[in-house]
């Protein structure tokens, strides 16, 4: 399914670097702007919990959540949790992060489309919730704590063995919640 055929009432459309030019400086302040509106000046919930951000390290004037939902790690190898590279699918769809979470059980606006997989999985001593959107190949992971929740991650899969793989842990725990 092609971005362009998105039916989906309540997903917003992806934001290109197109539409600003190819200035990439100009792309990043909006998106972080969008970021800040989604994340910061307002909170989405989960299980009547805040979803909240992991802020440090800072980068410049920008959240550490921000860059790891915009970017990729340069280096398998690197610990520095600032070493990483912008990804594009990322930055274009960052406005569909607090939508996944807001309409994960949607019913009635997504025909002919594949519900949003959630499923749960260990993380040291807390839950990660995991929200696929299969059809739009995107996943968002954030962590349950006491009192609030933590986004982790979101991102677009762009390989088809690694969505083989997010499916295979969704059934896994479907099967064994069954």
């Amino acid at each position: 399914m092609g971005i362009e055929e998105i039916l989906c009432k309540w997903l917003p459309k992806i934001i290109s670097l197109s539409e600003f030019g190819g200035d990439w400086h100009k792309y990043d302040n909006y998106l972080y702007e969008l970021f800040r509106e989604d994340f910061i000046e307002s909170t989405p919930i989960f299980n009547e919990k805040p979803v909240r951000i992991r802020k440090h390290p800072m980068q410049g004037d920008k959240e550490q959540a921000y860059f790891h939902v915009t970017s990729v790690d340069s280096s398998k190898t690197s610990a520095d949790p600032n070493d990483r590279i912008p990804d594009i699918r990322r930055c274009e769809r960052i406005l569909w992060i607090r939508k996944i979470l807001e309409n994960y059980n949607c019913n009635e606006n997504c025909d002919g489309f594949n519900k949003i997989k959630t499923w749960n999985m260990p993380y040291k001593m807390y839950q990660r919730v995991h929200f696929l959107f299969e059809d739009y190949r995107f996943l968002v992971i954030i962590e349950e704590r006491e009192d609030y929740c933590l986004l982790i991650s979101a991102f677009y899969i762009e390989y088809d063995h690694t969505l083989r793989k997010k499916l295979k842990e969704y059934e896994k725990y479907k099967a064994k919640d069954a």
